[in-house]
C-alpha cells in the first residue's frame, strides 16, 4: 500500500477562488522486514535438536501489511533457491540428514512478501543443528497369540521415533534370519498377514497383505519353515536411513497342510471326540488327516486360534472339507459365521455336528450362514432324546442312527430357504409345569443340508454324533456324508 504526504497549501489573497483537492508526492513502497523466534541456535554433540523442528517467523512493513512469507533451505540468494509460499507464521518440519549421517546442520530462510508482492530483500537466516535418532518398533498382541498355526499369521507391530513420527520412512521384515535380504513396507504399515502359497511344502513362501488389505503386496516373503518353529523379525527405518534393532515375534510352530480335511475340535472342555471322527473318516478311506483344537489354552490365551478372524478365515480356506464338532454351539456358530467366507467361495464342504444348550437364542443371527432359520422351542416345554431312541432319515440311503445316551436338552429346528432335513429324530418332550413325559409331535428335524439337492456345502447336526452310534453303522453314516453328500 503506497502511503500519501499531505501538504496543505494556505491561501495567499483572502478573495481567491476556493480551491479543493490536496497537492502532495507518493513515496516508494517499502519492502517489509522480516524476523525469526531466535537468531542464533548454538548447540554441539548430543544436545543438538531432534529431527523434528518447529520454526516460527513474523514480518513488518513500515508502509503497509505483509500478505505472506516465503521460506526455504536453500542458498536465498541463490536463483536456484526453492521458495515455498505461506500465510502461516510457524510451521513443523522434519529435517532429516541423509542416510549415513546423524548429524547436518539445515539453514532456513524466510522472507516477508508485502501486498504489492515486494520481497524483503534481506531474508532471516536460521541455522538449525540437528542430531536424528534412530526409530523403534515392537510388536502388539492379536486377539488370539497362537504357538501353533497352519501357514497363516497375522503380526501387529507399533512403530516410533523420537524425532517425530512422520520421519518414519518404513519397516523392514524377514523370516528367521537376520543376515538375508529384507523385504520393506511403507511406513503406514501396522499389521502384516502373511499366507504360505503353497501350504503343503517344507521351505514356504508366503503372500503379504498389509493392514488386512484384501490384495497382497507385489513382493513376497519367503523363509517360512514346516514343520519348525519361526520368528518373524522387524525393523523400523527412518528418512536419513537409521535403524532400530531387529525385533522378533514370538515363536510359532508351523504345521504344513497334509490332508485336504481338516477336523475342527471345537469343544471348550478337556475331553473331546476326535478319536470318534477320525476313525471313522479313516475307516472310510481317509487316512490322511490334519487337526485343529480351536479352544485349547495355555495360560489364558488360545493355543491354536489365529491371531483374529481374517487369518483364520485363511487357515479354512486352505482345506477342502471341514468336519467341525463341539460342545458350545453358540462360540462355534460364532467363529464359523466370521471365519468360513473364503472356505465356501472356493467350494467347501462343512459337516458341523454341535451340542445346542437350553440357553442358546432361538433366533440367534449366528444361525444366517447355517441350513437353519431358528431353532424349534416351545414354550414350557423340554424336549429331550432318550438313550436308544432312532433318527431317521429322509433319503433312504443313509441309515438310521440310535441314541447311545440320554441328550437333555435337545434344539430341532426350522430350515431355511433352499436347505432340507437330512434326520428327524423321535423326541420326548417334558412339561416343565406338571414335570410329565410324552412323545414330541412337532417339528423333530436334529440335521439338515444345503443346499437341497446336488452336492452339500454345509450339513448342520444339533446332535453330536458320537451319542448317535446305538446300531454301530457310524462308518455308513460317514460314507454317505462324504461320497454322496459331498462328493468324494
Amino acid at each position: 500500500m503506497k502511503k500519501i504526504r499531505l501538504s496543505l497549501l494556505l491561501p495567499v489573497i483572502a478573495l481567491s477562488a476556493c480551491r479543493t483537492g490536496f497537492d502532495g508526492n507518493l513515496l516508494d513502497n517499502q519492502a517489509p522486514d522480516t524476523h525469526t523466534v531466535a537468531d542464533t541456535i548454538i548447540r554441539f554433540g548430543d544436545d543438538r535438536l531432534e529431527s523434528e523442528v518447529v520454526v516460527r517467523w513474523w514480518g513488518d512493513d513500515p508502509d503497509g501489511v505483509v500478505a505472506g512469507y516465503e521460506f526455504t533451505f536453500g542458498d536465498p540468494y541463490s536463483l536456484m533457491a526453492d521458495w515455498q509460499f505461506t500465510e502461516r507464521q510457524d510451521s513443523t518440519f522434519i529435517l532429516a540428514p541423509p542416510a549415513g549421517t546423524d548429524t547436518l546442520d539445515f539453514y532456513f530462510s524466510v522472507r516477508a512478501i508485502d501486498r504489492e508482492g515486494l520481497r524483503d530483500p534481506s531474508p532471516a537466516t536460521l541455522a538449525y543443528p540437528v542430531k536424528n535418532s534412530p526409530p523403534s518398533v515392537a510388536f502388539q498382541p492379536g486377539l488370539n497369540q497362537p504357538v501353533i498355526s497352519f501357514p497363516a499369521l497375522t503380526f501387529y507391530w507399533e512403530g516410533s521415533d523420537p524425532d517425530g513420527d512422520a520421519n518414519l520412512n518404513g519397516y523392514e521384515v524377514v523370516w528367521n534370519d537376520t543376515t538375508v535380504v529384507p523385504v520393506p513396507l511403507e511406513a503406514g504399515a501396522g499389521s502384516l498377514l502373511l499366507v504360505a502359497d503353497d501350504p503343503a511344502i517344507t521351505s514356504m513362501t508366503c503372500n503379504m497383505y498389509v493392514n488386512a488389505s484384501a490384495t497382497p503386496l507385489a513382493t513376497s516373503l519367503s523363509g517360512m519353515q514346516a514343520h519348525s518353529w519361526n520368528k518373524l523379525f522387524i525393523r523400523a527405518v527412518d528418512q536419513s536411513g537409521a535403524y532400530s534393532p531387529w525385533t522378533a515375534s514370538d515363536s510359532v510352530y508351523i504345521k504344513p497342510v497334509q490332508s485336504s480335511i481338516l477336523l475342527v475340535n471345537a469343544y471348550t472342555t478337556a475331553s473331546n471326540p476326535t478319536d470318534f471322527y477320525g476313525s471313522h473318516l479313516v475307516n472310510n478311506g481317509f487316512t490322511v488327516l490334519d487337526t485343529i483344537d480351536l479352544f485349547e489354552t495355555a495360560g489364558g490365551n488360545y493355543t491354536q486360534q489365529s491371531a483374529d478372524n481374517l487369518t483364520q478365515e485363511k487357515v479354512f480356506a486352505m482345506f477342502d472339507c471341514l468336519i467341525w464338532y463341539s460342545n458350545s454351539a453358540e462360540s462355534s456358530l460364532s467363529l464359523g459365521q466370521r471365519t468360513t467366507s473364503e472356505f465356501f467361495d472356493k467350494g467347501g464342504h462343512l459337516l458341523m455336528s454341535v451340542y445346542v444348550s437350553g440357553s442358546f437364542d432361538p433366533l440367534s443371527n449366528f444361525l444366517d450362514f447355517t441350513p437353519v432359520s431358528s431353532l424349534v422351542s416351545p414354550a414350557d416345554t423340554t424336549l429331550l432324546l432318550e438313550a436308544g431312541a432312532l433318527l431317521t432319515p429322509t433319503d433312504d440311503a443313509y441309515p438310521d442312527l440310535q441314541a447311545t445316551a440320554i441328550v437333555g436338552v435337545v434344539k430341532p429346528v426350522n430350515l431355511q430357504i433352499g436347505a432340507a432335513p437330512v434326520y428327524e429324530a423321535a423326541l420326548t418332550a417334558k412339561d416343565n409345569a406338571t414335570l410329565t413325559f410324552s412323545p414330541w409331535t412337532g417339528g423333530a428335524v436334529v440335521m439338515a443340508r444345503k443346499p437341497a439337492a446336488g452336492e452339500a456345502d454345509f450339513i448342520l447336526s444339533t446332535l453330536e454324533l458320537q451319542k448317535l452310534d446305538g446300531l454301530l453303522n457310524m462308518d455308513d453314516f460317514f460314507n454317505k456324508i462324504m461320497t454322496d453328500a459331498f462328493g468324494y
